[in-house]
This record gives C-alpha cells, structure tokens and sequence, in this order.
C-alpha cells in the first residue's frame, strides 16, 4: 500500500461554503432581447422538438455527446448541469442556437378536437438561447455547458441545436438529440450526496456570480468555478480532482455535523480489485468546521481532494469514496472508475 501526500487542495481548506442554487429560471433568462432573425432560429427548433413529441420525427443516434450531474436545488427540485460536447466538423457557424425542453417520461403531444391545435406536454422545464462556441478543444469538440431544474422523476430531455447567422440563402445545420433521464430525489431525510464531479480544474472566484447567471455558469458553487474533465483517461503527469456536496446530515449536540468522507483507491484486474492506495480521509464537525457554520443558514459542506497521480502506475482504477454520517451511522458509498496511462 502507497502512501500518497498533497491530497487536499487549497480551495476546500475551509470544508465548508455558502452554496446556493436556486430555482427560478424561465425561457431566455438572463439574456438580451433575441433580435428578429435569432428568434426564427428559437421557432425552428421548437418546431423541430414539436415534431418529435408528435411522433412525427424519431430522433436516432446521438449528434452530439451529453454529460451530466445532479446538485440538491430548492423548492424540492434537483438541479442538472450537463455539457454537450460538439464536433468541430458539424458547425460552421462561431455561434448556435440551441433549444431545451424537459418533459415526463414518455409525454406526447395530443390532437386537438374539432380542428383545434396540437397540444404540446407542459414543460418541466423549457429554455432558448444563442451562444458563442468559443474555440474547441485539443480534441476537436466545442463544450457547450447549461443546466435546468426538476423534481425526482423520469424525464426525456429534448436538445435542438442550429448554426446561428448563417449567410442568406444557406441553410443551417440542425441536430437534436433526446435523452432519457432519471432526476433523482435529494430532498429525502438520508444521507445522500451530489454527483462526484471530476475536475479539468477548478477554480476560486473573488464572489459568486449573481443568481440571474447561474444557467451559463452552471458548475459554479458560490465562489468555485469547476471545469468538468470530460475523460476518465488521465496521464501520471496529471491530479485526480473531484468535487462534490454532502447533504441531509444529522446533527451532534454542538449543532454542528460530524461527518467522515474516506477514500480507497484499488487497482482492477481479471483477478479481481486489489487495495492500492488510502488518502487522508476528511472530518467535517466542530473541531474542523469554520465559526459561524450552520446548515440553517445554507451552510453545505463541500467535500473532494485532488491526488496526484505520478506514483500510480499504469492501470485501471476505482476510488470508493465513502461518507458516514456519525450522529445516526448512515453511509453512502460512491465508486469512481478511471485509468491512469504513463503518457
């Protein structure tokens, strides 16, 4: 077994942050005023996502790559930040439109009677917007990243994306993509946990940026900006960074949580996992929690590590990541599977 050092990164020295995402997105939220021909595109692709609800478009195949994670919002809602990673090759436009629409599980569109229009599902959750793509990165994708509110539940998500701007007289390329997805409950009385989130990097903000920009910075928690990694392929030269949020704790008499998080690195193999590695586990109570924290008050407890990698050798790798509550003795146990390459 190796002993690893450097495993606490700067950014989660006080364990604890003000962490605030809350509900109150709408259609174009915190944009500027869609000129004419920018809300064409928006119609479009609402057309197109409309088709699909009436059965008259069935999406196949994914167009573009989708990730996503699950953050504990208010209201009794989850929140779901997600990146969509585009090739290159499939826009030749600096900007996109792009249409987001969140239904239950399986909702259709329903004829009218007597002529009356078709009526589309209500939305959980529905956005538009246009963005700059930026450029792309070492390996050919833009990174487009959003985020929506729901309640746990079954969903499908609709994606409809566009060039923007295109000359007069050019069509613009369109895909849309549907994806299932299962939002899951994180306002239950158990100790649950956000998604781990691995980290490109991340980080520290002067102050968080305000509520009304929240959809385009949706992996921003109070003043850490996380950027997600979108491999699980890492090189020794690299740290295995992840970030994630504990919630639903109990509390000790001093009214503060006691929590542990720890962390068990194993290598994989046909014979089977064998222990490699233990970094130094993270307590979060009132020796080590800050004056002043209070889960009251919107206090949460931010957890992670970033462990270097230059003494694991080539191999697959699963980290189980461990969080015991002991005020009750409930745990809940992530594993995290990823491969270390030597270049």
């Amino acid at each position: 077994m190796m002993s690893i050092g450097r495993c606490r990164p700067a950014w989660l020295a006080p364990c604890a942050a003000l962490v605030c995402i809350t509900a109150t997105a709408s259609l174009g939220y915190a944009q500027d005023e869609p000129t004419e021909a920018q809300q064409q595109e928006f119609v479009s692709l609402a057309t197109i996502v409309g088709a699909a609800l009436q059965g008259q478009i069935v999406p196949t195949g994914e167009p573009f790559g989708w990730a996503n994670d699950f953050l504990k919002s208010s209201d009794q809602t989850t929140f779901v930040p997600f990146t969509l990673s585009i090739e290159r090759t499939k826009v030749t436009t600096p900007g996109a439109a792009l249409y987001l629409f969140v239904s239950e599980r399986g909702a259709k569109a329903t004829a009218g009677a007597d002529g009356a229009p078709t009526q589309l599902p209500t939305p959980v959750f529905e956005d538009a917007y246009h963005l700059d793509l930026g450029a792309p990165n070492a390996d050919g994708f833009y990174q487009v990243r959003r985020g929506f509110w729901a309640p746990a539940g079954d969903y499908d998500v609709y994606v409809a994306l566009s060039e923007s701007g295109v000359p007069d007289g050019t069509e613009a390329k369109t895909m849309m993509l549907k994806k299932p997805l299962s939002v899951p409950n994180m306002w239950s009385n158990q100790l649950s946990t956000s998604t781990v989130i691995l980290a490109e990097r991340v980080e520290s903000l002067s102050e968080p940026p305000p509520p009304e920009q929240q959809l385009s910075n949706p992996y921003t928690l109070g003043t850490l900006r996380i950027v997600p990694k979108n491999t699980l392929d890492y090189l020794a030269s690299e740290d295995l960074s992840m970030v994630f949020l504990v919630y639903n704790v109990g509390l000790a008499a001093t009214g503060m949580p006691d929590v542990n998080v720890d962390y068990t690195f194993t290598t994989r193999g046909v014979a089977g996992d064998e222990l490699f590695n233990v970094t130094n586990p993270q307590a979060f109570n009132a020796q080590t929690l800050p004056a002043g924290f209070d889960m009251g008050a919107g206090h949460q407890l931010v957890a992670g590590q970033a462990v270097p990698l230059s003494a694991f050798p080539a191999a697959e790798y699963r980290l189980e990541i461990k969080v015991t509550d002991n005020t009750n003795g409930a745990s809940v146990i992530h594993n995290v599977d990823f491969t270390v390459s030597a270049s």
